[in-house]
């Protein structure tokens, strides 16, 4: 039974880096899973994490990471490890896979926020009580800046920026990557609280320099120092007091990164600024760039849940479109089944009664993920399309492969293969590359061999009808390379032995799936796995 973590006194967390984005989870229970699977609490999605790859379990004060029988392992600090116990920014990887998480404990993020207001009661026990205010003031501002928006944490670091320094303007500068790391202005206010949107006054230089170089700008009188008196913007706009410090960022990696700038200036000398330590300054910098850092995880995670929300529709409702997994008339009865390796497949089945003859199509589009669950959609649609308006097989299978030739020109392909089955056994099957179909009667095994290309690469290409009867009690199989090319831990091959032997049984379709389960090993599926079963009952 999972408990609740601990409270937000002692959060912890992952910085889980995954194609190139980041986004931090929150531990909130134990234990705390991690894997591809939908139904984790951290849903990474790339092939090469298991399903259940490993879970985060809370015993006392301490987080253990424990590995879930994963196929590539999971590694903390570079060691493969079955049970770990974790430490603040300690890096878990696994296996193979392209995802690097960092561990946090905010007990030691408490005691960096705790030595840095120490630090500064120390600098204020050195000066009077205004100082004091002043504290009281970063202090508050930190306070109101861990849970806004972004537009209300760079309003309000501004705000208290300008009580502190008692200069006239404040701006905030974002990075902005598109532009080449420009500098972007992203909240503007004066000392009387109204909204600035034009910073054409702004000594841009300074703020580009500050930007570039990571380094500070503080000065309480900028004509009498020569370094920033030459500086044209300055000397034209008269400003006197300028203040550029850069928004320094520290990624879950441990890079340090300059994210922003803040910027203050005034034509006046700031009489306050001799008496505002640097360090406070700094401080509450560092602690919008924190909450800014915080706020684009924020912003990503809701994002990559929002997607994930997609996905589960799409999944949704591409299974809402397949056939019912068991469809039984007077003489036939059909079982199937379809596994996609993704939240959305491009294999798919799909049944067709009609008073005189059921038909079964089952396809794999090349690829995977959402292009190739697109293109079988649109094929599935086809095919219905062409089955209750009376198209014969080979006419519906050659306007399938000519629609597709004419949109896809090649890029994308499918395998298919059609099979129908008439009230009196007759058999048709049309086979577009598709893995060869298998026929079971009186215990004899027989694979249909014939076939065609598949659908999608030449819009002249010429298709056949293949001919044979369907005793009774005999069944027929169709399946994708999903099943027949399941590897083991060895690199050898499921095959279709094991399904032709499976066949024989009373529920074959549950045996083959647990076959190539044990073949396996428990190793994820690279590929989606269809299933069909016919079987002529009278």
């Amino acid at each position: 039974m999972a408990v609740a973590a601990k409270s937000q006194s002692s959060e912890a967390a992952l910085l889980i880096e995954v194609g190139g984005g980041q986004h931090k989870h929150v531990i909130t229970k134990s234990p705390w899973t991690i894997g591809r699977a939908e139904e984790c609490d951290a849903t990474i999605p790339d092939l090469k994490v298991s399903r259940q790859q490993a879970k985060i379990i809370l015993e006392g004060n301490d987080y253990f990471i424990v590995d879930s029988q994963s196929r590539h392992g999971t590694f903390v600090n570079g060691s493969r490890c079955e049970r770990a116990k974790l430490k603040n920014k300690d890096e878990i990887t696994f296996g193979v896979a392209g995802v690097k998480i960092v561990f946090l404990h905010s007990a030691v993020a408490s005691a960096t926020h705790a030595s840095t207001s120490q630090l500064l009661t120390r600098l204020v026990s050195k000066s009077d009580s205004s100082d004091l205010e002043k504290l009281r003031l970063f202090l508050e501002a930190a306070r109101s800046l861990s849970g806004g928006v972004v537009n209300d944490v760079l309003r309000n670091m501004l705000d208290y920026a300008l009580k502190i320094t008692k200069a006239e303007r404040g701006f905030v500068y974002l990075k902005d990557n598109d532009k080449n790391g420009a500098p972007v202005l992203a909240c503007g206010v004066d000392s009387a609280g109204a909204n600035l949107m034009n910073d054409v006054r702004v000594s841009h230089s300074v703020v580009q320099e500050a930007l570039a170089s990571a380094a500070e700008f503080i000065t309480g009188d900028a004509l009498k120092q020569q370094a920033l008196a030459d500086r044209q913007s300055i000397v034209v706009n008269e400003l006197r007091t300028v203040i550029a410090i850069p928004l320094r960022a520290r990624h879950g990696t441990g890079v340090v990164d300059v994210d922003g700038v803040l910027y203050l200036d005034s034509r006046s000398v700031s009489h306050n600024l001799s008496g505002v330590s640097h360090e406070v300054l700094r401080a509450l910098a560092s602690e919008c760039a924190a909450v800014l850092e915080s706020a684009k995880l924020v912003a990503a995670e809701q994002a990559a849940q929002q997607y994930r929300n997609e996905m589960e529709i799409a999944a949704s409702i591409q299974r809402s479109l397949i056939s019912a997994p068991m469809v039984e008339n007077d003489f036939v009865r059909v079982n199937a089944c379809s596994i996609p390796c993704r939240e959305v497949g491009g294999d798919f089945f799909d049944v067709h009664v009609a008073p005189e003859a059921v038909t079964v199509i089952v396809a794999d589009v090349s690829g995977k993920g959402i292009s190739a669950a697109l293109l079988a959609s649109v094929i599935h649609g086809m095919f219905y399309a062409q089955m209750t308006s009376g198209s014969k097989l080979v006419d519906a299978v050659a306007s399938v492969n000519r629609f597709l030739c004419s949109r896809v020109a090649g890029q994308k392909y499918a395998t298919l293969l059609a099979a129908q089955i008439h009230r009196d056994g007759r058999l048709s099957i049309v086979n577009c590359g598709h893995v060869p179909a298998i026929v079971v009667q009186d215990g004899k095994v027989t694979h249909v061999e014939d076939g065609d290309m598949p659908v999608g690469l030449i819009a002249e290409a010429g298709f056949h009808v293949i001919e044979r009867v369907l005793p009774m009690g005999a069944r027929l199989c169709i399946l994708t390379d999903g099943i027949s090319e399941t590897e083991n831990a060895a690199g050898a091959e499921f095959g279709t032995a094991v399904v032709a032997d499976c066949l024989r049984a009373a529920e074959p379709i549950r045996e083959i799936l647990a076959a190539v389960e044990s073949f396996a090993a428990g190793a994820e599926a690279q590929d989606d796995r269809t299933l069909v079963v016919l079987e002529r009952i009278k």
